[in-house]
């Protein structure tokens, strides 16, 4: 399925080696037939998705694609000339679903719109309505993080898909490997304390106001940012744990703030990372669960990606926002 053009650290970077053919079609048409309401082309959790996932399977060359992907046994895999850019927004989007699919089940985790293809691309703000936004509205870099890090089951996976990339020569693609954030921390004696710390206390991780329920009320979850489940696992996002702690004083101290300081230099400064520019029609999959991601500093308002989270659990049996009833 892929031409391999080179590995970077736990991320594979290769190329398309294959013809969608008919299959394009086919994979357009049995999405369409499940969805009367395309949701501003961002579609939603189908309620009967894992019969609309078996569906899809039966399609050769999508089916090949997702094991593919899963078979790479890396943190990352970018595919290049993924061959959707001649689709119209609607038809790629619902390409980009269904090859959710194939790896899991696509979540809407924003309350409000229950979009699962989620726009990337800068928002014009009106400073005085100015609310918590993420990083996805906005022009600039974008710290490390994992997504879905103030909910209560952060999405095993994710997908994005670069529409344009920047024309400034920044906006570059940010990995870094959790294992790589450890042996950094273990190298001093306050990252070892850092460490211990962030792995039995809990913090607030307060919820962007894009993701809220509603304007009237603030949302946070309580989580360890470390935690061992088949491996050492992460859960992160500097500008969230923060205003969560601003919300919670009480589950704040001096030692808590110093030990997320610690880790915040590691991850934004020191760690190894896998950094490149993506071109356009390129494909980047991800595990959100070991490893963080971020962007590089960018000034283009007309970049644009796609992004689609993924969990390993079917939307029904998930905790949390997840886009259908069972919410």
């Amino acid at each position: 399925m892929f031409s391999s053009i080179e590995k970077s650290g736990s991320v594979q970077i290769v190329k398309r080696n294959f013809s969608w053919g008919e299959d394009l079609t086919r994979i357009i048409r049995v999405v369409e037939n499940h969805f009367e309401d395309f949701n501003g082309n961002g579609f939603y959790p189908h309620p009967q998705e894992e019969g609309l996932q078996r569906e899809l399977l039966a399609i050769p060359t999508l089916r090949d694609l997702g094991e593919a992907i899963g078979s790479q046994n890396v943190r990352g895999v970018a595919i290049t000339d993924l061959g959707l850019s001649h689709l119209s927004e609607a038809h790629r989007n619902a390409v980009l679903y269904a090859i959710a699919l194939t790896r899991g089940f696509p979540t809407s985790t924003d309350q409000r719109t229950k979009r699962v293809a989620w726009d990337v691309r800068a928002k014009k703000v009106d400073p005085q309505t100015a609310r918590f936004t993420t990083f996805s509205e906005r022009v600039g870099s974008a710290e490390m993080h994992t997504d879905s890090s103030f909910y209560p089951m952060p999405e095993e996976q994710f997908l994005l898909y670069v529409v344009a990339a920047a024309r400034c020569n920044g906006g570059e693609s940010l990995l870094i490997d959790v294992n790589d954030i450890y042996q950094e921390l273990q190298k001093t004696r306050e990252g070892r304390i850092a460490y211990s710390l962030l792995t039995t206390r809990e913090v607030p991780f307060r919820v962007p106001a894009v993701y809220a329920a509603g304007d009237d009320k603030v949302e946070y979850y309580l989580a360890p940012v470390f935690h061992h489940d088949g491996g050492l696992k992460i859960r992160w996002r500097y500008d969230s744990i923060m205003k969560g702690l601003a919300t919670r004083p009480d589950l704040s101290s001096p030692e808590l703030v110093d030990a997320v300081e610690l880790v915040n230099e590691i991850v934004e400064r020191d760690a190894p990372r896998f950094q490149r520019h993506l071109p356009d029609d390129t494909l980047l999959w991800a595990d959100n669960h070991h490893t963080l991601h971020g962007r590089a500093v960018y000034t283009d308002p007309d970049r644009h990606l796609i992004r689609i989270r993924i969990s390993n659990t079917p939307n029904a049996r998930r905790i949390g926002p997840s886009g259908i009833s069972a919410d």
